[in-house]
Order: structure tokens, then C-alpha cells, then sequence
């Protein structure tokens, strides 16, 4: 495994439960995995939502039990189609696209938010992917590219379109064909290092890690994955050393086993949610 800045995944998913009114993520994860354009402490879309983004940060670190804490604490109606955004995600990462589905599919339907509503239509897209439906997610696909063309431009509009140039590689395999390419990072001789598009200025470690990701299975190119590993947190971790092994890194297979295994799945609740 790569030194990165996570160190050892697995200390996250040691850490126990906390007892405190809210858990919350070491500062040098909130300051790596916070939108740049996201101030706890200042002014953010609601009050409400300051448990949502602590939540998605413990997401990224592996911890689904933290996140659902999190998210559990949430009432305000307004905020329930990002949560179950934040929630199918965790899911989808576990491999339960179904579970996922079936927390998406009514937040849409509540979506009064446009950026939500293009959040969850790409989730839904991936969701088809994972199921192997070509169909649904070619269909799902436009709208969701659709609904993304349609957001006032913004950091949370960009962080929606990194989303979709991921979700349409995915949608290309799928269905047999060569994926798009010209919004993923690529590999600078010049700079000895990856360069990506401008959106990615909007994002956080978990976008440039995910976007390598995407950008070195594309591109065949193993530096672009040993960039993302560096980069990546513990619920992605385990994907990108999963790439570097089909891509004959030594030792990226164990590494893969082992960030998968320091994951701390949601709830059993958790695919009841709707």
C-alpha cells in the first residue's frame, strides 16, 4: 500500500463509536474531504445541514455508522433528498445497488433542490450500472445529463459534473462502447504528475482520488492509479488498489483486501430507509 495521507485506513475503523452529542471526524480529514466552498462554522445552504457534511466526511473515511449517526439527526424535509443521495452512495460502494435504488428513487421524486435532483439522477445511473441494466442506464444517463446542463454554474454544479464524466465512463463500458475521456485527469511528463480539469477545483481529495481512478483504467495508465491511492480515503481506497492489481502493481491486491475489510458498513437498517 502507498504511504498517502491516510496512513492506515484500518485506525478508522478501529476507532469505536463515539458518545459525544455528534461525531465528529479528526480536523485533518474535515479540511481534506470538505468542499472548499463549505464553512462549518459560517454559512452553509441551512443549519440543519452542518450533521449532513460532518456525515459524508465519515462516509468517505469508511465509517457508515458515524455517517448514519449523522444523517439520523436530520429532520428538515428540504435535506432528505441530499441525505439519501449520501446514503444510496454508501450503499453503492458496499455493492448493494438495489439498496441504494430504493432510497433514491422517492428522495427524486422530493427533490425541490435542481442540484439534488442531478445528484440523485446520476446515483440512479450508477445504480443501473451496477445492476447490469444497459437499458435503464442509457435512459437514466441523458436525464441525468440533462438535468446537470440545466444547474446555474457553481461549485456544487461542477462537483455534479465530475459525477456525471464518471458515471458516463461507466454508462460506455457498460454498453460495449469507448468512454469519454477529455474530463479526466491526465498524466503531465511536464509536471511529473497528474493535471486535471477546473471542476476538480471545486472538489475535495475524494474527487481528484476518484477521477484518477476513472482517468488510469481509462487511459491504461498505472501512475495515473498510484496517484489515486495517495489521495484516496478508506471507502475509495480498496477500488484503486483493485485497479493497480488488474493493472499487475505488486501487492495491490492484498492492499485491496485490506482497505475493503477496514470498512465499516451502515446499519442493517440501513436499506429500509426510503
Amino acid at each position: 500500500m502507498l504511504p498517502g495521507r491516510w496512513c492506515d485506513p484500518a485506525a478508522y475503523a478501529a476507532q469505536p463509536v463515539s458518545t459525544s452529542p455528534l461525531p465528529t471526524p479528526p480536523s485533518a480529514a474535515l479540511q481534506a474531504l470538505l468542499p472548499p466552498d463549505v464553512d462549518l462554522k459560517g454559512t452553509l445552504r441551512h443549519q440543519a445541514a452542518r450533521p449532513v457534511w460532518i456525515g459524508m466526511v465519515w462516509g468517505r473515511l469508511g465509517r457508515g455508522d458515524h455517517a448514519w449517526a449523522c444523517f439520523d439527526r436530520v429532520r428538515l424535509p428540504d435535506l432528505q433528498p441530499w441525505i439519501a443521495a449520501e446514503r444510496g452512495r454508501l450503499l453503492r460502494e458496499l455493492g448493494d445497488h438495489t439498496g441504494a435504488e430504493a432510497i433514491e428513487w422517492p428522495a427524486l421524486v422530493r427533490a425541490d433542490d435542481p442540484v439534488d435532483a442531478a445528484m440523485l439522477r446520476i446515483s440512479l445511473t450508477a445504480d443501473a450500472v451496477g445492476l447490469g441494466d444497459p437499458t435503464r442506464a442509457t435512459s437514466r444517463l441523458q436525464a441525468a445529463r440533462d438535468a446537470v446542463a440545466s444547474l446555474p454554474d457553481g461549485p456544487r454544479a461542477a462537483r455534479q459534473r465530475l459525477r456525471f464524466s464518471w458515471v458516463e465512463v461507466e454508462v460506455a463500458w457498460l454498453r460495449g462502447e469507448p468512454p469519454p475521456a477529455d474530463d479526466l485527469p491526465t498524466w503531465s511528463e511536464g509536471f511529473a504528475g497528474p493535471q486535471f480539469h477546473r471542476d476538480y477545483a471545486a472538489g475535495t481529495a475524494y474527487h481528484a482520488a476518484k477521477g484518477l481512478l476513472f482517468a488510469g483504467v481509462v487511459r491504461a495508465e498505472p501512475r495515473l492509479l498510484d496517484a489515486a491511492a495517495e489521495d484516496a480515503p478508506p471507502a475509495l481506497l480498496w477500488a484503486v488498489h483493485a485497479a493497480r492489481a488488474d493493472a499487475g502493481r505488486p501487492g495491490a491486491s492484498q492492499a485491496a483486501q485490506s482497505a475493503r475489510a477496514a470498512i465499516v458498513a451502515p446499519p442493517a437498517r440501513a436499506t429500509a430507509i426510503g
